[in-house]
């Protein structure tokens, strides 16, 4: 018989959905309550300490005057295609990035070539011959005269007369320049989504670890169910009900 209760009690062993779902319904009160708090702290993160930085944008073209250059249109697309890559590199390259800090007189104290290295991002398109460059800083102005002074500046070295660079003389000009900074980071409703899905992933991790570390019967069909005994009676009530009869 006892062999019998252990083979039915191994089946039985486990949790079955309906009684995750009666967990999280008896403890809903302390998961709101945590994932409550998580939300805070997230919208405290978000709005007071993280220090918010902008985005400025600009663009120009790498194109080749075909005419002047006696070669054909073709070739011409080609030499502009294979001259993207080097303005990349030439215009992160020491000579610009000191040319910058040397002319924009509001830099904040510490900014150093490798911060200013490290704001730029540029990017292109193999169908185009375009070229995108932002700046993010803290300051949406200090962005803006960056990216501006930062492409001007790239041009004008180039194309000097005395020390410029064949390659790339003559053949750059400016689409847009930047105007305005838009906010980069942080995304404030991408963090407040974050701290409630994280609240609520802590707040039933919580729950089920306190669950598995709880050894009291909850129900006398537990009871049965666990010690392969039957139950004959059962006082009702919550503990706290019953203090309050007596």
């Amino acid at each position: 018989m006892n062999e019998l209760n252990q083979q039915q009690f191994v089946e039985e062993e486990g949790m079955t959905l309906q009684e995750l779902f009666k967990i999280v319904w008896l403890n809903r009160f302390i998961i709101i309550l945590i994932t409550l708090w998580v939300m805070v702290l997230g919208i405290v993160y978000t709005y007071v300490v993280v220090t918010p930085t902008y985005k400025a944008e600009t663009s120009l073209i790498v194109q080749v005057d075909f005419e002047s250059s006696d070669v054909s249109e073709q070739s011409a697309l080609y030499i502009a295609s294979n001259l993207i890559a080097t303005y990349e590199e030439f215009v992160v390259s020491n000579l610009v990035l000191n040319s910058v800090i040397d002319d924009i007189d509001n830099l904040p104290e510490g900014y150093t070539k490798n911060s200013l290295q490290n704001s730029i991002s540029i990017s292109s398109s193999s169908s185009t011959l375009i070229l995108y460059i932002s700046v993010e800083n803290e300051s949406p102005e200090l962005a803006i005269e960056i990216a501006n002074i930062l492409v001007s500046n790239s041009i004008d070295i180039a194309d000097d007369d005395e020390n410029g660079y064949l390659f790339l003389q003559d053949k750059l000009k400016v689409i847009d320049q930047a105007e305005e900074a838009n906010l980069s980071s942080p995304n404030k409703m991408l963090n407040i989504v974050i701290s409630v899905l994280l609240g609520g992933i802590i707040a039933l991790g919580f729950v089920f670890v306190k669950e598995l570390f709880n050894n009291k019967y909850q129900s006398a069909t537990e009871m049965e169910k666990h010690l392969g005994v039957k139950v004959i009676a059962a006082v009702p009530g919550t503990i706290k009900e019953r203090k309050l009869v007596e």
